[in-house]
């Protein structure tokens, strides 16, 4: 016993040391983070109007203004907002980060603290390595002021309930009171922290039933029990509430309505994104049950997942085993069964999810604790104490070598990083355009302006993350919004894009990926998560204008020069092959065809290409083939009118006309006053001989002129 004392304590120094060094690295190492996607766009932004609504005493209510805002709490973003306005710093956003990686190193001392109740010191330590060496978890509090805030609190909030079972039966009530505390700032950051006093409900519950024979549930003694859980319980819950409507004040102003509608919001959000999954371009309304789960799989440390395994088979080796297994398990799986179920919206890999993965960390550490209790011989051991250990080499050498770009982390199990390029996500929050805009300042200032008289001109993919670090000097310098698959149709000088979007079996494309005028690129184990374009020819951009104004010659020369100068241009082959079909002539159609063909060559399921080809074979009368193309495409990208368009027109050429209605019926549906499909509608319906329909879309027609 003593001997064991000892160790203990010598762990518990260890933990110690582990958390002061959590916590001074973390804020250091958020210094080198980007801005996330939202941060610029919407999370600060909302952060200032609630400071605004604050600081005048509730006079103030922008923040109520900002469509599909309101219904979530901003609370971190409100207290950032404050830090900044009252430290007057410029550099808001490296103060957020810092604000950000504080949180996240609370995150990690509630991990180690969790398995520290549970499993003792050498647990706690265990658990700080592994959610400090979790990738994602460690590259997302950089500058996540949503799902690591989250995280955070839900965290908290479980711990207490722990600590809450373990007071059982005389839980107090400063227990009640900091568990209520997490619970009600989970709230303010997501409507999802009502979750929490579920599970408190739950496990509360669950214990009581456990230590407990049936006869005993209602005995005088616990009668007494259960009117003190009540009591504490309604502690809880008022604590909550209270937290909740200082934090959340859209909640206050019509607690039940505005409470229910935001957690329905919040469970089915109206957004849909294309995401790279499994080597395919999938739309985020539209993913496999098992998104979530692969995800959390293919991204995570091995020693995490192993060490949760071994629980499954050593929990009977802990202190109430069973029912610990079951709370950290149930916390992890239970939300990840309730998006599959609800097929909720989600997106970016699983951050959405990421308040689930601590829970899982601290049942690994229970895990190989509960090994190394097994183990009688020192040596063994020490041997199974260090294995997480090197189990952690692969996350720690990835993260001592692609800093601040941790969360692009891929596991051994899809061959690393190199394996998961061009099959799965890689910079989807778009961190890399803090480097792409620096390495754009430090050529200007290395190479000069490439016009001397005019702004230099910056197009990105996300504009608002790109205009702070231009932020001052707008003299200079211009940012502006474009689309991938459009970049070349505008006038710029750089452009920056996160190559989050562009479809697999381009980046696959060996010949055609990067583009020939890639200045830049940002890498992560040898593969581009960001790149830098500088423009070197301006051909396709003036070839798209003399297109547009009809001028088909010039465009086609124009167009020429560009494919000479990027054989892999695919803005200048879409208006040229568009030009042929223009024109009609049997060579220009013949050339269209060598066109798309060499297209569909290095980019095989670009649906652009696809629809030039359904076309084509259209014109030649080759109808079988033209729905053939179109199924494809709506294959690709199940919200495709085009893909869905050219089966209707090639439905109605073979006479299936019930076939056409149904594929037009659907395509109005997704686009209410989609013109092309409404006359192909009217003529359908002229010929079904439905004359009340088509008085219908012809009077939608003239409401379109």
């Amino acid at each position: 016993m003593k001997k064991e004392a000892s160790e203990q304590s010598w762990w518990k120094w260890g933990f110690i040391a582990l958390v002061a060094v959590i916590f001074v690295a973390m804020p250091l190492m958020s210094l080198d983070a980007g801005n996330s996607g939202d941060e610029d766009a919407s999370q600060y932004p909302q952060g200032l109007r609630l400071y605004n609504y604050y600081t005048s005493l509730g006079e103030n209510t922008d923040y109520l203004n900002q469509e599909g805002l309101a219904y979530s709490g901003y609370a971190f973003d409100m207290f950032t907002a404050f830090v900044v306005k009252i430290s007057g710093i410029d550099d808001y956003m490296t103060a957020r980060h810092v604000c950000n990686a504080l949180v996240g190193a609370f995150l990690m001392l509630f991990v180690g603290l969790l398995a520290k109740l549970l499993g003792g010191w050498r647990a706690g330590s265990l658990a700080l390595l592994l959610i400090f060496f979790s990738p994602h978890i460690l590259g997302q509090s950089f500058n996540n002021p949503k799902d690591i805030p989250f995280a955070a609190f839900a965290m908290g909030a479980i711990y207490y309930i722990a600590w809450f079972i373990k007071e059982y039966p005389k839980p107090t009530l400063k227990t009640s009171l900091k568990m209520g505390v997490m619970m009600g700032a989970a709230i303010g950051i997501r409507p999802g922290g009502f979750l929490f006093f579920a599970y408190f409900g739950l496990f509360v519950l669950v214990y009581y039933l456990m230590v407990n024979k049936p006869k005993q549930y209602f005995s005088k003694r616990n009668r007494a029990i259960l009117k003190k859980i009540f009591v504490q319980a309604t502690v809880v819950l008022g604590t909550m509430l209270v937290v909740m409507f200082i934090l959340w004040p859209y909640a206050l102003r019509d607690p039940l309505h505005n409470i229910i509608s935001s957690f329905k919001t919040a469970s089915h959000f109206n957004v849909t994104l294309i995401q790279i999954f499994e080597g395919k371009t999938i739309w985020s309304d539209n993913l496999p049950w098992y998104y979530t789960l692969k995800y959390i799989g293919i991204t995570s440390p091995i020693a995490v997942l192993l060490g949760g395994g071994v629980l499954l088979f050593a929990a009977h080796r802990q202190p109430k085993g069973w029912f610990w297994t079951f709370v950290l398990l149930f916390c992890f799986a239970f939300p990840l069964f309730w998006i599959a179920y609800t097929k909720a919206s989600v997106y970016g890999g699983w951050r959405h999810s990421t308040f689930v993965y601590p829970t899982l960390v601290v049942a690994a550490a229970l895990g190989f604790n509960s090994l190394v209790n097994w183990a009688k011989n020192k040596k063994v051991k020490i041997a199974l104490t260090v294995l997480p250990v090197v189990l952690l080499f692969d996350p720690l050498i990835f993260t001592v070598r692609n800093h601040p770009y941790e969360y692009t982390y891929y596991n051994r199990f899809v061959g690393g990083t190199k394996g998961a390029f061009g099959n799965y996500e890689m910079d989807y929050y778009d961190h890399t355009t803090r480097e792409a805009s620096e390495w754009i300042l430090a050529d200007v200032a290395k190479n000069g302006a490439p016009d001397p008289t005019r702004k230099t001109r910056i197009v990105a993919w996300q504009p608002p993350s790109v205009n702070y670090f231009f932020r001052n000097d707008t003299a200079r310098f211009s940012v502006n919004a474009v689309r991938w698959n459009e970049h070349n149709f505008s006038d710029w000088d750089y452009a920056i894009f996160p190559i989050t979007g562009i479809s697999p079996s381009l980046l696959q494309s060996k010949e055609a990926f990067p583009p020939k005028n890639t200045a830049f690129q940002i890498k992560v184990d040898g593969v581009p998560i960001g790149i830098v374009l500088k423009r070197e020819d301006r051909s396709t951009y003036y070839g798209h204008i003399a297109l547009q104004q009809g001028n088909f010659a010039e465009a086609k020369i124009l167009l020429q020069k560009a494919l000479d100068y990027d054989a892999y241009d695919e803005q200048a082959l879409d208006d040229l092959i568009q030009i042929c079909l223009a024109t009609g002539k049997p060579e220009d159609m013949d050339l269209a065809m060598d066109l798309t063909n060499y297209w569909l060559g290095f980019h095989k399921n670009n649906t652009s290409a696809l629809y030039m080809l359904g076309v084509l074979y259209f014109s030649k009368g080759d109808f079988a083939k033209t729905v053939t193309v179109g199924n494809t495409i709506t294959e690709i990208n199940p919200h495709s009118v085009d893909g869905l368009l050219l089966v209707a027109i090639a439905y109605a050429q073979q006479n299936d006309l019930n076939a056409a209605w149904h594929l037009l019926n659907k395509i109005i549906v997704m686009q209410k006053d989609h013109k092309p499909a409404l006359e192909v509608m009217l003529n359908v319906a002229s010929r079904m001989d439905n004359e009340e329909a088509a008085q219908l879309v012809s009077e939608r027609l003239k409401n379109l002129e």
